[in-house]
């Protein structure tokens, strides 16, 4: 294992490269400034909200209904 003990050293060098070419592209894309919109996705997305908004009114008005039919069968048996 004398061969893997001189490969140690590359670990500290390797990390420092990938910083580097991580720190290149970061500045890269400050640069080319923000991303154009995509009205496709900012519609999609809206979509998606709305429906979640929707499903989550559905649900509330669901389970509200159980709950007063279950307060109406403790009443009818007389509990």
């Amino acid at each position: 294992m004398a061969a893997g003990s001189g490969l140690g050293g590359l670990v500290p060098v390797a990390m420092t490269l990938v910083g580097i070419v991580t720190m290149a592209r970061a500045r890269s894309k400050r640069r080319a400034g923000p991303p154009a919109r995509d009205e496709e996705f900012e519609r999609r997305r809206a979509e998606a909200a709305e429906m979640e908004r929707r499903m989550a009114s559905y649900l509330a008005q669901r389970d509200a209904g159980r709950h007063h039919a279950a307060i109406e069968d403790e009443r009818e048996n007389g509990r």
